[in-house]
């Protein structure tokens, strides 16, 4: 409906374009043409104005503070939501071979008809029964089995708990970068509205001769190098935004304004553990260690269960049943011919052609492999930690030094600005300072959410609750 309107609508100008130039031939007639196209040119704009409004308004809006965000990617991420299911199916795997211990009863009936030529010779033969059976004892495999399936289930919801460590440091990653990019977008404007100031001040100076016609080019370049800046800095933004909302499994097209967290309290924030105690903590919680000393009981089980081909098997049986020859015999059989069945049975092993000493081998082989993988696992959390707490403590002494040193060059910066406005210093002066102070500002605000990511990373490994005290910083 949109691109109907809108060609439409090129296609009413062109006419009344071509009836513009036919004016010399037919005034009055064209004048009214014209009139008309017109009129009908701008009510296929308005249509097509008032669609866009209708599209734009049915996107949805969100305002989104970092915990709404997280429990946003939980809800909508498909990946998630199929770990969910695989969590099911590990429930019913683990039921199943709960039940595998109960005994299985089945049932039988069956009638037949037979004539063997003459009419006399049709016989009627049936029978019924209902048949038990049961394991007593199969080496402990069932037992055996059980619990390997119950630790599978638990697996299966730690494995959902690594997809959300996972999950959770990625939106810290975007959503903080948002952030990142709003904030210097908003210095931006404020860096542009300051730029314009000073463009006007030093117009009204070249116009009576206090600067040189360079210097007020110079305030032009730099005017115009702050409005590509913005530019940049709207798209960097955009950006960000779009790749959170990739990261929340949102519509691209929806509206996200996200909420500022409380950034006033840093130095609390920087209070961090011993290495030692988060190193532990991490090791302690951590889905990745979790999984590795599962897998070795797994493992070990697997031992049992193959040593338990090796030994016998016994089971126990039990049975009812009745039947009938003829018609005489319908009514009578469970008189006559009423049988009942009771037994045990023992299946011994001899040999399986090495099969059951090969599996064992293999399966001891796997359990080495699942212990050092453990021992891989920790080796790895334990660095990462460590390299991690020395992230948090460096990027908060450079979020530290950049905030002393934006503060200051914010100060010079603001005398250059006054020194100009009175004529003291030349524009070639002010824009270095100006400059200086952009480039420290930026610096400033990429070290604050850059300490503000370690920190919270830091926070996932320890399987601390990522939580902000949220505030609106106005815009």
């Amino acid at each position: 409906m949109l691109i109907i309107n809108k060609n439409l609508n090129i296609f009413l100008i062109g006419i009344t374009t071509k009836l513009l130039y036919l004016h010399h031939y037919n005034d009055n007639y064209m004048r009214k043409g014209i009139l008309t196209l017109t009129i009908a040119s701008l009510f296929c704009h308005s249509g097509f104005a008032q669609n866009e409004n209708e599209v734009a308004s049915q996107n949805e809006r969100y305002n989104l503070t970092l915990e709404q965000c997280i429990e946003y990617a939980f809800g909508n991420s498909l990946e998630r939501q199929s770990l969910k299911l695989s969590e099911k199916v590990s429930e019913y795997s683990y039921e199943q071979a709960k039940n595998n211990r109960k005994p299985q009863v089945s049932g039988s009936i069956s009638e037949s008809l037979s004539h063997t030529g003459r009419e006399s010779d049709v016989s009627l033969g049936g029978s019924v029964g209902i048949n038990a059976g049961a394991t007593l004892y199969q080496g402990r495999a069932i037992k055996n089995n059980i619990e390997k399936t119950r630790i599978e289930a638990e697996n299966a919801v730690v494995r959902t708990d690594q997809y959300d460590h996972n999950l959770i440091i990625k939106i810290l990653q975007y959503f903080l970068n948002a952030l990142s990019s709003e904030e210097l977008l908003r210095f931006q404007k404020v860096i542009l509205e300051t730029s314009e100031e000073q463009l006007r001040q030093g117009e009204e100076k070249y116009k009576v001769g206090t600067i040189l016609e360079s210097d007020y080019l110079i305030l032009q370049a730099q005017y115009a190098n702050d409005e590509c800046n913005l530019l940049n800095s709207q798209i960097n933004r955009d950006n960000a935004l779009l790749n959170l909302k990739l990261a929340l499994s949102m519509d691209p097209n929806a509206e996200l304004t996200l909420v500022y967290p409380d950034t006033t309290d840093m130095d609390a924030m920087a209070e961090l553990p011993s290495v030692e105690t988060a190193i532990q903590r991490t090791l302690d919680t951590h889905p990745d260690m979790i999984l590795a000393k599962s897998n070795i009981e797994i493992a070990k089980i697997n031992e049992e269960i193959t040593r338990a081909g090796r030994r016998p098997t016994i089971s126990a049986s039990a049975g009812l049943s009745s039947g009938h020859r003829n018609f005489d015999d319908i009514g009578n059989q469970f008189v006559d011919r009423f049988s009942q069945s009771l037994g045990v049975s023992m299946s011994i092993p001899i040999y399986d052609r090495g099969k059951t000493k090969t599996s064992l081998k293999m399966n001891e082989a796997q359990t080495k492999m699942a212990e050092v993988d453990l021992q891989e696992a920790e080796l790895k959390l334990r660095q990462t930690v460590a390299v991690e707490c020395a992230n948090v403590d460096l990027a908060y002494r450079q979020y530290k030094t950049n905030e002393k040193r934006a503060k200051a060059y914010k100060s010079v910066y603001d005398v250059y600005n006054m020194k100009f406005k009175y004529g003291t210093v030349t524009s070639v002066d002010l824009l270095q300072q100006q400059n200086n102070y952009i480039n420290y500002l930026t610096d400033y605000v990429r070290s604050k959410y850059s300490f503000i990511l370690e920190r919270k990373i830091l926070d996932v490994y320890m399987d601390y609750p990522i939580k902000y005290e949220a505030v609106r910083i106005n815009k």
